[in-house]
C-alpha cells in the first residue's frame, strides 16, 4: 500500500516537474503558438494570479498576459531587486517562496533626513553577507538586520506592481528563501494590460486612508510606501483581535466586515462600547499612551479584511509629518467618548441588576406553567364569587354596581348612555319616573327586594326603555 501511494506521488512530481520545464522552455522562447498558449492556460490557471485576473479582465487582455510572459530564476538567499531600485518588471511567483522586508523606521528616519544613503545602507548589506550563515533566518537577522520582516510570499502571489503605478523606485527588499522561479511582464506590457486595472485598485486605497483623521495630510508618496509596509489579516466570525491587558503591538484599519470594541465589567458583566465598520481606525489610543490594551476587539462578520501597522511605524509616520501632537488630541476625545459611553452603561445595568426581582430556578418547566394557570384560576373564581358579571339571567335585578364593573367593555356603553348626559335635571327626572312606577307594583317580588333602596345607589337596568328616553 506504501510503494503503490510513493509511486503515485513519484509520478505527480515528475510530471509537474515535467510542466515546469515546458514551461519554462515556452517562456524563454517567446511567441507562443494557439496549443502551447492553451497548455499553459490549462496547467497554471488555477494560480491565485490567473484567477483573479480571468474574473477581472476580459478575454482577450486575458490571453495577452500570456503571450507577453517572460521567465527568470533567482538562487536562494539572492535578492530579487532592493530598496531603492528603479522599478521595471512585473513577478508572478511560478515556484518558490520570497520574504518582504522593509527598512526599520529607525532607518526609514534616517534616510529621510538625509543622515543615511541607500549606498550605505547597501554596503553594509554586502560587508554582512561574507559570513557563514546555518539557515535563512539568521542570514536574514544579520545580514538584513536594518530590516523588517512584513510578509511572505508563495506561488501564485505577485509583487513589483507599485513602483511601475506610481513610476517611483522600489520600496521594499524581495529576497528568496529558496531556489524561485517567477514569470514576469515588462514595463510596457504591464502598462498595456494591467496598468489601468492596478491603478484604479491603488488610487482607491489612497482614497480610504485619506480619509481616516489620524493619517489625514500625509503626502501620496509617503502614504504609498505606508501602505506596502501594511499586513493584511483576515479574521474569522467571533474571533477575538485581541484582549485587555495584552501589549499593543500594532494598529488596524477595517477595509471590510465589522469589529465590536467591549469593556469588562467584573467577572461576568461585559460592555459593548462600539460596533465599527468599514474605515474605522481602533487600536490606536493605546499606543499613543504607551500602555497595554483596554479593551477586547471580536470580529462580527464573515467577510472581515484589516490592515496591520505597527506601532513603531505608525508614531515614526505621525512624528516625521508633525501629527503626533494632533493624532494625540483626537485620541483623547475618542477616548472620552468610550468613557461616558462605559460609564452610561454601567449604570444602567446597575439600575437593571437592583430592580430585576430575585430568580429562581425552574427544575420543571411544565409544572411551573400549570401551578401558574390554576394559581390565575382560583383567583379569578374568587373575583367572580364576590363580584358576579351581568348575565341575562340576572339584568333586570337592580343590584349595586361595583367598580370594576363599570370598566368592563361591554357594560361601557350602558354606562355612557346613563353618565354622559349633559343635562343633569334630565337624569333626575328620569329616576324620579322609574321610582313612581315602582311603587304602583307593591307586593311583587320585584318591588319588595328594591323599594327599600335609594335610586342614588339602585340604577335599574332596562336597557330599551333607557335607550327609547334618551332618545326622546
Amino acid at each position: 500500500m506504501l510503494k503503490s501511494i510513493r509511486r503515485k506521488l513519484q509520478s505527480i512530481t515528475e510530471y509537474e516537474n515535467e510542466n515546469y520545464e515546458i514551461t519554462i522552455e515556452l517562456l524563454l522562447r517567446g511567441e507562443l503558438s494557439k496549443t502551447e498558449l492553451e497548455f499553459l492556460m490549462k496547467n497554471f490557471g488555477n494560480l491565485k494570479f490567473f484567477e483573479e485576473q480571468k474574473a477581472k479582465l476580459p478575454l482577450y487582455l486575458y490571453t495577452q498576459i500570456y503571450k507577453n510572459l517572460n521567465y527568470e530564476n533567482v538562487k536562494a538567499y539572492e535578492s530579487v531587486f532592493n530598496y531603492g531600485d528603479m522599478g521595471s518588471t512585473y513577478y508572478i511567483i511560478l515556484k518558490g517562496e520570497v520574504v518582504v522586508l522593509l527598512p526599520k523606521p529607525q532607518i526609514q528616519e534616517d534616510l529621510f533626513n538625509h543622515r543615511l544613503t541607500v549606498d550605505q545602507m547597501r554596503q553594509r548589506i554586502e560587508n554582512e553577507k561574507r559570513k557563514q550563515f546555518s539557515d535563512f533566518n539568521e542570514f536574514l537577522t544579520i545580514a538584513y538586520s536594518d530590516f523588517i520582516k512584513v510578509r511572505t510570499l508563495k506561488a501564485g502571489d505577485t509583487f513589483g506592481e507599485l513602483a511601475l503605478i506610481t513610476k517611483s523606485k522600489r520600496t521594499a527588499t524581495i529576497i528568496c528563501s529558496v531556489d524561485c522561479h517567477f514569470m514576469t511582464l515588462q514595463k510596457n506590457a504591464f502598462d498595456r494590460i494591467l496598468y489601468e486595472h492596478h491603478n484604479s485598485i491603488h488610487k482607491q486605497q489612497l482614497a480610504f486612508f485619506d480619509n481616516i483623521p489620524y493619517l489625514h495630510g500625509i503626502p501620496d508618496q509617503h502614504l504609498t510606501q505606508l501602505m506596502h509596509q501594511m499586513i493584511e489579516i483576515q479574521p474569522k466570525l467571533n474571533s477575538t483581535i485581541y484582549k485587555e491587558n495584552e501589549e499593543s503591538h500594532s494598529v488596524y484599519f477595517i477595509m471590510t466586515g465589522e469589529v465590536e470594541l467591549s469593556y469588562q465589567i467584573n467577572n461576568r458583566q461585559r460592555i459593548v462600547i462600539s460596533l465599527m465598520t468599514k474605515g474605522a481606525i481602533f487600536g490606536e489610543n493605546e499606543i499613543l499612551k504607551g500602555v497595554k490594551r483596554s479593551q477586547k476587539a471580536t470580529c462580527k462578520s464573515n467577510e472581515t479584511i484589516l490592515m496591520t501597522l505597527s506601532a513603531q511605524q505608525f508614531l515614526s509616520t505621525l512624528e516625521n509629518h508633525n501629527l503626533t501632537n494632533d493624532c494625540s488630541k483626537k485620541s483623547e476625545l475618542k477616548a472620552e467618548r468610550h468613557s461616558k459611553q462605559i460609564l452610561l452603561r454601567r449604570k444602567a445595568t446597575e439600575s437593571l441588576l437592583t430592580c430585576r426581582p430575585p430568580t429562581k430556578t425552574i427544575l420543571n418547566l411544565d409544572s411551573e406553567i400549570t401551578r401558574f394557570h390554576s394559581t390565575r384560576q382560583i383567583s379569578l373564581s374568587n373575583r367572580l364569587s364576590n363580584h358576579p358579571p351581568i348575565t341575562s339571567t340576572n339584568c333586570l335585578i337592580p343590584i349595586e354596581i361595583p367598580h370594576y364593573i363599570k370598566l368592563m367593555p361591554q357594560y361601557q356603553r350602558q354606562t355612557h348612555s346613563i353618565f354622559k348626559l349633559s343635562n343633569s335635571n334630565r337624569l333626575k327626572n328620569l329616576l324620579k319616573t322609574e321610582r313612581s312606577e315602582l311603587t304602583q307594583l307593591k307586593g311583587s317580588s320585584y318591588y319588595s327586594t328594591t323599594s327599600q333602596q335609594s335610586p342614588k345607589h339602585c340604577v335599574n337596568i332596562h336597557v330599551e326603555r333607557l335607550r327609547k328616553s334618551r332618545q326622546r
